[in-house]
C-alpha cells in the first residue's frame, strides 16, 4: 500500500526537511502568493527543479540569481541562501535533499558539481521531469527496495550534473529522434519475431515508466521504426491505441493515490504524467465517470 505523504499544499513557508533512513528526501513545494523564505544554511546538498513560476536564488553576499521554470537550482552543503519568488509569479519547486552519507558511499564529490542557477535546454528540462516524476512516484511506493531505486536515480542524476560541469559544450541526449533510419523501420535478421519481442517488452516496461511517455512519435522512435509499424504492433500486443493504454496506466495509478494518500489533486495529476490540470480532470471523469474528488470522497469512505 502506497504510504501517506507530506501533503504538498499551497504554503507560504518553507517545509522542514524529514529524511528517510537512505538520506534522499523528496519533496513538493507550492508557493502561496505571500510565501517568504529566511536565510538558511544546511549541511547537505539540495537540488531544486522549478516546475513552474519565476523568482532568484539569493546569496548571503546579497547576490541574486534570477530563475524560471525549467531552471535547476544546485545548492551545496553549508551554503547560506534563501528563495525568493517574482512578484505575483509564485513558483512551483521540486526539492530534493542529499545527505552527505549518500555522496561519500558513492565516492562523489560534490565539489564537482556545477552550482547555482543551470539553464538547461529543452532535452535536459524534459529528462529532469521524468527523473523527479520517477523519484515521486519510487518514493510513493515505498517498499524494501524503495531507498537503493531513489538513491540510484539520484546519484544518476548527479553523475549527469557532472557531466555537464565538466564538458563548455555538453552532448544532447536524443533518444532516436535525431538518429539514422528513426522514422523508417530497421531492417533485423529475425524480422516480425523480433520487431514483436521488442514491443512486448516495451509494453511491459510501459507499466512502470507511464508517467515518462511523451507522445507516440517519440515512442516509435525509441524502438527505431515508424509510427504506423508501431501503432500496428502495439494494438495487436494490447488491444488499443497506444494513447489510450497509457491513460488507463496513468488514471489507475492516479486512483490508487486519490484513495491511499492526502496528496492534492494538482501534484497527483504532475506524478501521473499530465502537464495541467485541466487535461487531467477531464481524461479522469472520462475514464472513471467521474471528478478525482467525486472519486476520493466516495472511495475514501470504504478505508478502515
Amino acid at each position: 500500500m502506497v504510504p501517506n505523504l507530506p501533503v504538498p499544499r499551497t504554503v507560504s513557508s518553507p517545509f522542514l526537511h524529514e529524511f528517510p533512513a537512505w538520506g534522499v528526501d523528496v519533496v513538493e513545494s507550492h508557493h502561496a502568493e505571500d510565501w517568504r523564505m529566511d536565510p538558511v544554511r544546511h549541511d547537505f546538498l539540495k537540488i531544486v527543479f522549478l516546475g513552474s513560476g519565476k523568482g532568484f536564488l539569493v546569496y548571503s553576499e546579497g547576490e541574486r540569481l534570477p530563475a524560471h521554470q525549467g531552471n535547476l537550482l544546485v545548492i551545496p552543503p553549508h551554503c547560506e541562501h534563501k528563495l525568493e519568488d517574482g512578484p505575483h509569479t509564485p513558483t512551483n519547486l521540486y526539492v530534493l535533499s542529499i545527505r552527505p552519507k549518500v555522496l561519500e558511499v558513492a565516492a562523489l564529490d560534490p565539489a564537482l558539481l556545477p552550482t547555482g542557477v543551470l539553464e538547461l535546454t529543452p532535452e535536459e528540462v524534459s529528462k529532469t521531469e521524468k527523473t523527479v516524476r520517477r523519484l515521486l512516484f519510487e518514493q510513493s511506493l515505498g517498499g524494501p527496495q524503495a531507498g537503493a531505486r531513489v538513491v540510484s536515480l539520484t546519484l544518476r542524476l548527479l553523475a549527469e550534473l557532472i557531466g555537464l560541469n565538466e564538458s563548455s559544450a555538453p552532448t544532447r541526449m536524443s533518444e532516436g529522434a535525431n538518429s539514422p533510419g528513426a522514422g523508417s523501420d530497421r531492417a533485423r535478421p529475425s524480422g516480425f519475431t523480433t520487431s514483436i519481442a521488442r514491443m512486448r517488452s516495451y509494453v511491459q516496461d510501459l507499466d512502470q515508466h507511464f508517467f515518462e511517455a511523451t507522445n507516440l512519435n517519440d515512442a516509435a522512435a525509441r524502438l527505431g521504426i515508424s509510427r504506423r509499424r508501431f501503432t500496428q504492433l502495439f494494438r495487436q500486443v494490447t488491444g488499443s491505441s497506444w494513447l489510450a493504454h497509457v491513460r488507463r496506466l496513468r488514471i489507475a495509478h492516479a486512483r490508487r493515490l486519490l484513495v491511499q494518500t492526502t496528496r492534492t489533486v494538482l501534484s497527483i495529476a504532475f506524478e501521473c504524467g499530465f502537464e495541467d490540470l485541466s487535461t487531467f480532470y477531464r481524461a479522469f471523469k472520462r475514464e472513471v465517470g467521474m471528478s478525482p474528488n467525486q472519486w476520493r470522497a466516495a472511495h475514501s469512505r470504504l478505508l478502515p
